[in-house]
């Protein structure tokens, strides 16, 4: 919309405008996020690790290899989870990087921490 205009379109405020409103009356999903990012803060206390307080839960590891290691390892479990390292973060910070949506169940949580656990305790 803005290759040879200065503005977006009117399909484009429309749609902008839909959007809005719908993330308006969401209070209900809204709430249910804030529930699972409390229950990753809950679960990343029992690790020792600071919580987040946001449906984005760094779990910072420091080492690159020991993030790309534990994303490995997760991803064999069966988890869709990267490793962040620099320089998209500060050297010696990389991490594991969450991010909590509404197809994330609260059993999913409980797994992924039990098996970030598991994980962390072999290396």
């Amino acid at each position: 919309a803005f290759i040879y205009s200065t503005a977006p379109s009117p399909l484009m405020a429309a749609v902008v405008r839909v959007a809005l409103k719908v993330c308006a009356g969401a209070e209900q999903e809204r709430a249910q996020l804030q529930a699972l990012a409390r229950q990753a803060d809950d679960l990343m206390k029992k690790l020792g690790l600071p919580p987040s307080g946001s449906q984005i839960v760094p779990v910072i590891l420091g080492a690159d290899t020991r993030a790309v290691a534990l994303a490995n390892a997760l991803q064999a479990r069966g988890h869709d989870i990267r490793a962040i390292r620099p320089p998209t973060v500060p050297e010696g910070t990389a991490r594991l990087r969450l991010a909590l949506t509404l197809h994330v169940t609260p059993d999913d949580l409980d797994t992924l921490f039990a098996d970030l656990a598991a994980e962390m305790a072999r290396a």
